[in-house]
């Protein structure tokens, strides 16, 4: 009598539960991972002899899963969490040093900045608990609304940043703002530099000699819709962290002065309106400045006129999660009408029409059209100096090799790995085609499985 084997069933349901677990192994988290198939190679250019370094027919479905990287936390809560957490070593390591930063950096003359735009008409706001806008006269705007509220806002209240009228708040110039922020941030730092070389009696070129600014700028979108800048700035010797400090008369109460003064004459131009006329941008009075110390109080909050590297680095890796989804927008926006039907808000769907039609209008925002969803802002979320610290890339392959080798990867200089030690005359080459998004379905991933072990298995039937 002969013994059958496990019914069919069982063994699909074992495929399946094996491939979850090990898809689920590869991604650590993330929820819509990326699929890719390909090789990656290493190529001796003297002799063309090539050395298969990792294939991904080897795996169980013959692809390799990679992390979807979203930094949105209504996306992806998991590669969210982890670009927060690589955001927050970037920006403390060029505050209080480490992953190969010298700690000296946090002796050096630094400031916590923001700099925020000019007003484009009043808008509802927090207040601490007190009214929004009470006023005893209960002034009304040319068009009959109130230019007053006497309610207490909170953090959730979806009428937070619209505008008391929206027929008197000047969209134009909301949308030719921010459109022009990463201009006027790029123009704030020539002129600090030529602030801080007037202040010790030097050409610009002779400053460049013996210090260098460096900086790592956050983008925060305010509740009316348009962003403002953090900007961590520190002065350094001319080669960075790693060398001397600058050895210039520059203390952090200097540095402070030179970017409150650059910060009040950066002015641009626009480019002509339909109507022929410009608008002159700058940034708004507010001008917020608070020294780094590591000697400060770590729970202190941001009150406080001193804070410490942490308390930075916490406050700005928190917003670098957020983004327009906040006001009702989806991650991608063609139209005013697809703003509307994703249940924008009102002065959201307001601020995309305006940025339509600017693009419709003028050549010179064409490209606004793209940048609908982040409300005209054409900027990245976070940029740095290229002096300031370590980058996304750098502790991202760290973080592979500490999974490779904890005890080997422990106490590397992040700014100096390489994944792989390529010698002359070995050329490292990666080929991988897209494949999809998301986890396979259970009988698309038995396909997969089984597609996988018949490429296995050819070699060596023709062998």
């Amino acid at each position: 009598m002969t013994q059958s084997g496990p019914p069919a069933a069982d063994v699909a349901s074992r495929h399946r539960e094996a491939y979850r677990l090990d898809a689920e192994r590869r991604v650590r988290g993330c929820v819509q991972p990326v699929r890719l198939r390909g090789q990656r190679n290493l190529v001796d250019t003297r002799t063309g002899e090539v050395t298969t370094l990792y294939d991904s027919a080897d795996e169980l479905d013959g692809q390799v899963y990679v992390r979807c990287g979203d930094r949105r936390a209504r996306v992806c809560p998991s590669c969210s969490r982890e670009y927060k957490g690589d955001a927050w070593h970037l920006l403390l390591c060029g505050l209080a040093g480490g992953k190969g930063v010298p700690a000296d950096v946090a002796k050096r003359p630094c400031t916590f900045l923001t700099l925020t735009a000019p007003s484009f008409g009043p808008v509802h706001g927090a207040r601490g608990g007190n009214p929004c806008r009470a006023r005893r006269n209960r002034p009304r705007c040319p068009h009959d609304r109130p230019l007053w509220c006497t309610r207490r806002h909170g953090r959730d209240d979806r009428q937070l940043g619209e505008p008391l009228c929206e027929d008197c708040y000047d969209y134009v110039g909301h949308v030719l703002w921010q459109w022009h922020a990463p201009e006027l941030w790029r123009r704030f730092c020539i002129a600090l530099q030529r602030e801080l070389a007037k202040a010790v009696g030097l050409k610009v070129t002779e400053f460049r000699a013996v210090c260098r600014i460096s900086y790592s700028k956050v983008v925060e979108f305010q509740a009316r819709g348009v962003v403002h800048f953090h900007a961590p700035i520190r002065l350094d010797g001319p080669v960075g962290p790693d060398g001397a400090a600058c050895a210039l008369p520059l203390g952090t109460a200097e540095l402070e002065r030179a970017i409150v003064a650059a910060a009040g004459r950066v002015a641009l131009d626009s480019e002509p309106l339909r109507d022929g006329t410009t608008r002159r941008l700058a940034w708004g009075t507010q001008v917020d400045l608070r020294s780094i110390v590591d000697t400060a109080a770590r729970d202190s909050g941001r009150a406080g006129r001193v804070v410490h590297p942490e308390q930075v680095a916490a406050y700005l890796a928190k917003y670098l999660t957020k983004t327009t989804e906040d006001f009702g927008l989806p991650a991608r926006v063609g139209t005013p009408g697809q703003a509307r039907a994703a249940g924008a808000r009102p002065h959201a769907v307001n601020i995309v029409r305006t940025a339509y039609r600017l693009s419709r209008e003028h050549e010179a925002y064409g490209r606004m059209r793209r940048c609908l969803a982040t409300l005209g802002y054409r900027g990245h979320p976070i940029t740095k100096s290229r002096a300031y610290s370590v980058t996304f890339g750098q502790l991202r392959l760290a973080r592979r090799l500490h999974r490779r080798d904890p005890d080997q990867a422990d106490g590397l200089d992040v700014r100096r790995v390489r994944d792989v030690e390529v010698s002359n005359g070995l050329e490292l080459v990666s080929s991988f085609v897209y494949v999809g998004r998301g986890f396979l379905g259970l009988h698309q991933a038995d396909d997969a499985a089984a597609s996988a072990a018949r490429a296995r298995s050819q070699p060596s039937q023709a062998a």
